[in-house]
């Protein structure tokens, strides 16, 4: 039989469709136009030291949020006015999506895992597809494979930081690895408070969360737990009810990965401006200033999942107005 490539193209294109229907259900206030394929290979990993840790940051994917979701109750004109110095407009806020790889000792250890849960390619662009979550293949890139992951730690149980903890096919990709989250993500998502949450939530919880009861888990319970050797839980609830930040501190170097405590600069600048992706915004703002004000204490510096790659910084304290600054040497 032979296909023409008319045939071939529809066909790739009733695939595309589906999936991408499936993803932006996933996603709910996305667009497709909000999609970014643009970063290289090259581009989207970042090695630094934290004394005697090695950190290496993957970004798995890129996307553009809207001002209007990320800054529901602020005047437009002001966030477009806010947004220029961080080269972005209301309507084209770049954000990737990251996971950060620890080495220390003889562990190895993954925070979050990206968007993952799709091997197949979902993002059509002219006669090629583009890819959706590429973690997997990064790590392979710098020689680090799933099976040699020690500990993974879930932030939280939103899709873009849970989707690759199982492969499409129902394999764990992480098999010698045990798995670190807050005992209140866990009870949250497994009762019946979650029920109005998007119903692609609890398809993601379903297949790389749920299945985990049964495997190496730890549930971190408390606050500021030294759960692993350099590595401590924070409780930064409000964007979920069981979000934690997490320390790694290796003699005196802290490196504070904050998750989606913080989506933008402008969260830090702007405590009161709120996102449409918090569910708690009160909880939410004062998860921010304990952060903040740890951070700032301690020197420490920061990772951030939504900030500009690869989201490391420092914030600084000017009377009651916090600043964010980018740090390109680490």
């Amino acid at each position: 039989m032979i296909i023409s490539d008319k045939t071939v193209n529809v066909i790739q294109r009733r695939n595309f469709l589906k999936s991408l229907s499936i993803f932006m259900s996933i996603y709910p206030f996305i667009s497709p136009d909000q999609i970014d394929m643009s970063p290289g290979i090259s581009d989207d990993v970042v090695s630094l030291e934290i004394g005697q840790m090695k950190c290496t940051i993957f970004r798995d994917f890129m996307f553009k949020y809207l001002g209007k979701d990320f800054f529901i109750n602020a005047n437009g004109d002001e966030v477009n006015q806010s947004l220029k110095k961080y080269g972005a407009t209301t309507d084209n806020i770049p954000s990737p999506f990251i996971a950060l790889y620890i080495q220390t000792g003889d562990r190895k250890i993954l925070i979050d895992t990206g968007g993952g849960y799709f091997e197949n390619p979902i993002v059509f662009r002219g006669n090629s597809y583009a890819f959706k979550g590429r973690l997997q293949q990064l790590m392979l890139n710098e020689h680090i494979k799933t099976e040699e992951i020690t500990d993974v730690i879930i932030t939280h149980f939103h899709p873009d930081h849970i989707g690759s903890v199982y492969s499409e096919d129902d394999r764990l990709n992480f098999v010698n690895a045990r798995f670190h989250m807050h005992q209140d993500e866990w009870n949250y998502w497994h009762s019946s408070r979650s029920d109005n949450q998007p119903g692609m939530f609890r398809i993601f919880i379903d297949k790389n969360i749920t299945p985990l009861k049964d495997l190496n888990l730890n549930l971190i319970k408390g606050d500021f737990v030294e759960f692993l050797p350099g590595v401590t839980a924070v409780k930064a609830d409000g964007h979920t009810p069981g979000q934690i930040a997490v320390i790694i501190h290796s003699g005196k170097e802290h490196l504070l990965y904050i998750s989606d405590a913080f989506l933008h600069p402008l969260h830090i600048e702007r405590l009161d401006w709120q996102t449409n992706y918090d569910q708690e915004h009160s909880k939410a703002k004062e998860s921010r200033i304990k952060l903040l004000d740890l951070a700032y204490k301690e020197d420490m510096l920061i990772n951030a999942f939504h900030f500009d790659f690869p989201g490391l910084g420092r914030v600084n304290k000017q009377g009651n107005n916090w600043t964010w600054g980018y740090s390109r040497k680490f």
